[in-house]
């Protein structure tokens, strides 16, 4: 792919950033890391989003919700794309949500978040975990928060901190994020590609890369189900991203923000 000047002066502008010992550095010399990720155990991951991430060679990260219909149906796919260097995170048991606040009406009584404790909400990511080792034998895991929501109790009881107790990192929702110092582990940024032209993707990615940062795309469906990223869409952002790799590092979120705590480590940052 034609590299234009304007990711050139990216290119020069983050290697300078990054010739400096006391700048938080991405592997092999990337300006900037790209996870790639999928929510809620969808049929179309396993028949779309897989297939593509496969042809591209590049490796994703499932949040898989407990009781979606895959999780019953389709356990063996999951599994074989565990054993492909795939990850398998958690987006809940029951993908429980805030019925209370605007535009919630969908969220069933027994799954809103506003009516848990702290202590249902311990047991049912405890239950996830269990049903994740169970498929791909690993123990260390990521987390996803259903709809973006990080409280219990009517929003008065935050789970962000007991969160970090069970989980490397875990997802948000919000795109922004000025630089890696500002990275919160608890609550990452994220980016929606499923309303977004190719041009406005590629922009995401760019900014990230001009500001060193780590670009985290949040998809559902895949050229099907729901919130759906167009599937030409998605193998488009894939071929830019395989064709950018000396630019960019792409790998699954816990990998990314891995290394983005020993990174915070050796420059004594403080975290969160």
């Amino acid at each position: 792919m034609r590299i234009t000047p304007l990711a050139l002066c990216f290119t020069f502008a983050a290697t300078l950033a990054h010739a400096d010992e006391s700048a938080f550095h991405w592997p092999h010399g990337a300006g900037a890391a790209v996870c790639l990720t999928y929510d809620d155990s969808l049929a179309s991951q396993i028949d779309v989003a897989y297939p593509q991430l496969e042809a591209a060679g590049l490796k994703g990260t499932f949040f898989l919700q407990g009781n979606g219909g895959t999780m019953e149906s389709r356990v063996d796919d999951w599994r074989q794309i565990a054993e492909a260097g795939h990850e398998l995170a958690s987006h809940s048991l029951m993908h429980p949500c805030r019925k209370g606040l605007p535009g919630r009406d969908w969220v069933a009584d027994k799954y809103d978040l506003d009516q848990y404790n702290l202590e249902r909400l311990e047991s049912e990511m405890e239950v996830t975990n269990i049903l994740l080792h169970a498929i791909d034998g690993q123990t260390d895991r990521t987390f996803a928060y259903p709809c973006g929501d990080t409280a219990v109790s009517n929003g008065t009881q935050p789970f962000l901190e007991f969160a970090r107790e069970f989980f490397v990192a875990s997802r948000g929702v919000s795109p922004e994020l000025g630089s890696m110092r500002d990275f919160k582990f608890s609550d990452t940024p994220a980016f929606s590609p499923d309303t977004k032209t190719f041009e406005e993707c590629v922009a995401y990615l760019e900014d990230c890369y001009a500001k060193g940062t780590v670009a985290i795309f949040l998809n559902h469906g895949v050229g099907g189900d729901y919130l759906v990223t167009d599937a030409k869409l998605h193998e488009q952002i894939l071929e830019y991203l395989a064709e950018n790799q000396d630019r960019f590092w792409i790998d699954t979120f816990k990998n990314v923000t891995l290394h983005a705590k020993s990174e915070f480590d050796r420059l004594d940052w403080p975290i969160e």
